[in-house]
């Protein structure tokens, strides 16, 4: 079978530059061989030759079975080491307190260290520290920064 080599003033197919896009071009300069230069037939700009890119094959992928996760094997095994931990130090910090002075919170609020907080989503918690508009609270599933008045 013969191939026809490709010479100047053969039309091809090239990516243009101007047009953005593929369009048949005729070839205007050849080096060693390989096609150097050429001019759109479409827009009339000249340029180096841009090769048409190949189309990528789409990749087949298996159908895995569904697995049934919480979350990530080391988020589970985070909480399954400090959930109890944090319970216990949570009933430690409760212990003598008095939960009649339980103080809702609030944002703009201001508490004092040992104060009882109660919160619409984390429950009961203990101040154990306060820095400007932050406090740090301590629940039962763990410290929280939670911000609050100066």
């Amino acid at each position: 079978m013969n191939v026809r080599v490709k010479s100047a003033g053969d039309i091809l197919d090239a990516n243009c530059t101007r047009c953005r896009a593929l369009t048949n071009h005729t070839i205007v300069a050849m080096v060693d061989g390989r096609v150097a230069r050429v001019k759109c037939n479409t827009c009339g700009g000249e340029h180096n030759y841009h090769a048409p890119k190949e189309e990528k094959s789409p990749v087949v992928r298996r159908a895995a079975a569904p697995k049934e996760r919480s979350s990530s094997p080391a988020a589970a095994r985070k909480e399954k080491d400090t959930a109890p931990r944090y319970h216990e130090q949570w009933e430690a910090a409760l212990a003598g307190k008095d939960e009649d002075k339980v103080k809702e919170y609030d944002m703009s609020g201001k508490f004092a260290k040992d104060t009882v907080v109660r919160h619409s989503t984390f429950g009961l918690g203990i101040v154990t520290m306060v820095v400007g508009n932050k406090m740090d609270v301590l629940f039962t599933d763990g410290p929280k920064l939670l911000r609050c008045g100066k």
